[in-house]
């Protein structure tokens, strides 16, 4: 086994949260304190334009986030936006630079390291059909939209981190493909293992082959799990809480542990339908503690 690393250090995206914050039951605040209830060591916020529902009062909370997050001993791991670069309309994508450009800002603001950013929706994905891009192009349009922004990335000191979502990119191959041609250092993969498997994918990737060829520009990893059912006669993906899916969670976390990733593992829980979230992010977490206590049995 392998016993390079440190037991891994957790982290929570508010997408866990969602549920309650859409409710009023939760806000930014509260959020934190939740977190540090949950002894957890780190937070991932939500860009100010593109997740009005985390933020009540942005102006304001902006200037105090940052001391809740101390106050309540976490590390802010990450920052994250809701851009797509794949549009053909001028104007749209010129919308999307602007996006990434402010909150990169935000987020050298607040002292995040990372930025975590979306390439763009495939049409089979997209609400504006008439809009979205097909492969080839949207991928060649996600190439310029990155090299708008990675001089920002550089001034800012933050690292943009592109996700696998939205298809576009989707598979390991893609993501790579993008990261070699700009060779940057600014320029990272945000890896979401339960992605790969989900309905955002058209044509599912084993996760553990992605992470094998995605590993050396890993800066942020997104940590959840799905289940297949049949719904009008097609198999899809659901949500899950982490450890009762397909995703394989226990060989992933191993793997992280062998190729000693110093990063944080944040969690996304999406599983509200099945387990409400005041149950579900707590249990996700002591799951996550569990298989990453395998890794340092002597």
């Amino acid at each position: 086994m392998a016993k390079k690393g440190k037991i891994m250090k957790i982290a929570c995206t508010p997408i866990s949260c969602s549920a309650l914050f859409k409710q009023g039951q939760m806000d930014a605040e509260r959020f934190i304190a939740f977190c540090a209830e949950q002894h957890i060591q780190g937070v991932d916020l939500l860009h100010t334009q593109d997740y009005g529902w985390f933020w009540k009062n942005a102006e304001r909370e902006l200037k105090l986030i940052r001391g809740w997050v101390d106050r309540a001993g976490l590390a802010l791991a990450a920052y994250a936006c809701g851009n797509d670069f794949a549009k053909s309309d001028p104007v749209e994508f010129e919308n999307s630079v602007a996006t990434v450009t402010n909150a990169l800002q935000e987020a050298q603001a607040l002292g995040a390291p990372l930025l975590r950013i979306f390439g763009g929706y495939h049409r089979d994905l997209s609400r504006n059909f008439d809009q979205a891009m097909d492969y080839a192009e949207g991928l060649q349009r996600i190439i310029q939209g990155i090299e708008r922004c990675l001089p920002a990335a550089e001034k800012n000191g933050v690292i943009l981190a592109l996700e696998n979502h939205g298809r576009l990119p989707g598979h390991s191959y893609e993501i790579e493909r993008i990261l070699q041609h700009f060779n940057s250092p600014w320029l990272r993969c945000c890896f979401d293992c339960a992605n790969f498997v989900a309905g955002n994918m058209n044509e599912p990737e084993d996760p553990l082959r992605a992470y094998e060829r995605l590993a050396p520009y890993v800066a942020h990893v997104h940590v959840k799990d799905f289940i297949y059912h049949v719904a009008d006669r097609r198999r899809e993906v659901e949500a899950c809480v982490p450890g009762k899916g397909l995703v394989p969670l226990r060989q992933f976390i191993a793997m992280l542990e062998e190729h000693d990733y110093r990063g944080y593992c944040s969690l996304e829980y999406e599983a509200d339908r099945i387990m409400p979230t005041e149950q579900g992010v707590p249990a996700s977490f002591a799951y996550l503690r569990s298989i990453a206590a395998i890794c340092h049995v002597k």
